[in-house]
């Protein structure tokens, strides 16, 4: 089986260290990361949920890492595209947010064009990598495939809504929020749904290795942060329902997939 390269390995290693900054400092010190993106009004809780986004991104960066094999990696190159030009092009679209004078505003473009500029490089010129053959270990469960399908579909469709109606979505989500805000959330949650949808076409458990731990540190620190910040919601309205239902069900559900995953042999 085709091998990691080690241009890869670099990439995700960069891209590691720039999501583990921004999800300690949401996490931790959500003033201090409000202070930096001055072009978003980032409350605690906002700033933490972008911590738990960044968190994500990290962990599976992380695995990806650890991994040995192309096909366990299959696809990350490809979201780390999508996660950072969405996030360029919603730039683009609400340019009048941001003050370039300042230095994280210039380090944020400079970032979001780059990095999927990397993505789209490494794509190209090696497209068989996409295809580098199959693991070995026990089959992926149906029922743990089906739940990363459902996971897809739906994150993927919240994602698109995000990005294509900010200002409606905006009075629908759980805890008040802008809509430029709303709209920037589309693009690291597209990259989720998205790549929750591409790992579920994995035939084994070893190439679900890599997401999984990313996949659960999203999910419990989303419902650790809503539960510190309980007081901004109203749980009369059926976002906030669906919003503390979905994320404590997957968590309980990616305990066992990330489990079950990380077993010795698999």
């Amino acid at each position: 089986m085709a091998p990691i390269t080690r241009g890869q390995r670099l990439f995700f290693a960069v891209i590691c260290a720039a999501a583990s900054l921004v999800a300690v400092l949401g996490l931790f010190n959500p003033a201090y990361l409000a202070s930096i993106f001055t072009w978003l009004e980032l409350p605690p809780l906002h700033a933490r949920f972008v911590g738990a986004i960044y968190a994500f991104g990290a962990v599976f960066m992380a695995g990806c890492l650890a991994a040995r094999y192309q096909a366990e990696v299959r696809w990350a190159v490809q979201l780390i595209g999508i996660w950072t030009g969405m996030l360029f092009i919603i730039s683009l679209l609400n340019l009048s947010a941001f003050d370039f004078n300042l230095l994280p505003v210039q380090i944020w473009f400079a970032s979001y064009i780059i990095y999927p500029m990397i993505a789209f490089w490494m794509t190209i010129q090696q497209p068989h990598l996409m295809d580098a053959g199959d693991l070995p270990g026990p089959r992926l469960a149906g029922w743990a495939r089906g739940f990363l399908l459902l996971q897809g579909v739906l994150f993927s469709l919240l994602a698109v809504l995000l990005f294509l109606a900010p200002t409606w979505m905006a009075t629908l989500w759980p805890w008040k929020v802008t809509p430029l805000l709303a709209q920037m959330y589309a693009g690291p949650l597209l990259a989720y749904g998205f790549g929750s949808f591409l790992f579920a076409q994995q035939e084994k458990w070893l190439g679900v290795r890599a997401i999984l731990p990313g996949m659960l540190i999203f999910s419990v620190t989303t419902v650790l942060i809503s539960l510190l910040h309980i007081n901004l919601f109203a749980f009369n309205e059926i976002a906030d329902l669906l919003w503390f239902g979905w994320f404590i069900l997957a968590s309980l559900i990616l305990v066992l997939l990330t489990f079950r995953a990380l077993q010795p042999g698999v």
